[in-house]
């Protein structure tokens, strides 16, 4: 698994809380923690910041969310990877307190 990704408080709460109810593999995170480590890349933003500013303002979030779209559809060409990844970046939003919807953010 991806130990520096680790280092950040809200990762750290993803996975407890998701481990909580599913008990996933080392090998199911280093693919989820690969998704967000590359997302947060694209953003040039760390996973505590990206949940501080969600939290802190909706157009934050929000543009996250438009940043996410794009970075789902780029790094991911089949529609069905591109959902799941989608899925696992909002699944870490959701479970660091910032609420997100499924909907165009375009």
């Amino acid at each position: 698994m991806d130990t520096e990704l680790q280092q950040h408080a809200t990762v750290r709460h993803w996975i407890s809380t998701v481990d909580e109810m599913f008990h996933l593999s080392d090998d199911e995170w280093s693919e989820r923690l690969g998704v967000l480590r590359d997302f947060c890349a694209t953003t040039t933003t760390d996973p505590d910041r990206m949940i501080a500013d969600s939290r802190a303002n909706r157009d934050a979030k929000n543009e996250y969310m438009r940043r996410l779209k794009s970075f789902a559809r780029e790094r991911y060409p089949a529609p069905r990877a591109a959902h799941d990844a989608e899925n696992v970046v909002r699944s870490f939003f959701i479970h660091n307190g910032a609420r997100v919807f499924v909907r165009p953010y375009e």
